[in-house]
């Protein structure tokens, strides 16, 4: 059986939020979790351009997508990605916390979007051709090739071919600031 919650320190079994709690204890939802130990399975077999609703069909019950994707439970938080300028925001729903579901819904959304040309142009010389690859990959699987080639660049070209959710990693840019992992 898994773990509730994937710490950063020792499980704080405190039920309501804390202003500003201390860095030591946070803790990330076990389904959120990175691993980074080489060989290591993701908790959750999720791919970033599908719906979240797939996991409710096929590795998630109703209850857990509504559990609080941190403890203590925060009202909001903010997910980043090195190739991208603005971090994805997520916000809590009618329960006054983030859950399990707003952090997947707000990936989801957040890679439908067209990509600005602010972040298309601070990309690393070394990543614009996996980008472009991207791009023109997701384009050709369409439907409609020409509708995607109009509407351009999209975020989620700018994780390249790397779609597979890994998890989620803290930062010292604060205890709402997440770093997105993929593979």
């Amino acid at each position: 059986m898994y773990p509730i919650f994937h710490p950063r320190s020792p499980l704080n079994r405190k039920r309501s939020p804390l202003p500003n709690p201390p860095l030591e204890e946070m803790n990330i939802h076990c389904f959120l979790a990175f691993n980074p130990l080489k060989g290591s399975h993701p908790p959750l077999d999720y791919d970033v351009t599908r719906p979240p609703t797939f996991l409710l069909k096929s590795q998630l019950t109703l209850p857990e997508f509504h559990e609080a994707a941190t403890e203590p439970p925060l009202a909001s938080l903010y997910i980043t990605y090195p190739t991208l300028t603005t971090p994805i925001s997520v916000f809590a729903g009618d329960v006054g916390y983030v859950t399990l579901s707003d952090v997947f819904h707000a990936v989801y959304h957040a890679f439908l979007l067209p990509t600005t040309a602010e972040e298309y142009g601070s990309l690393p010389r070394g990543l614009i051709g996996d980008v472009n690859a991207a791009y023109y990959e997701r384009c050709e699987r369409s439907a409609d090739v020409e509708a995607q080639l109009q509407w351009g660049i999209k975020r989620i070209d700018m994780l390249g071919r790397r779609h597979r959710f890994l998890g989620l990693s803290g930062t010292f840019h604060g205890l709402d600031v997440w770093q997105l992992n993929v593979d």
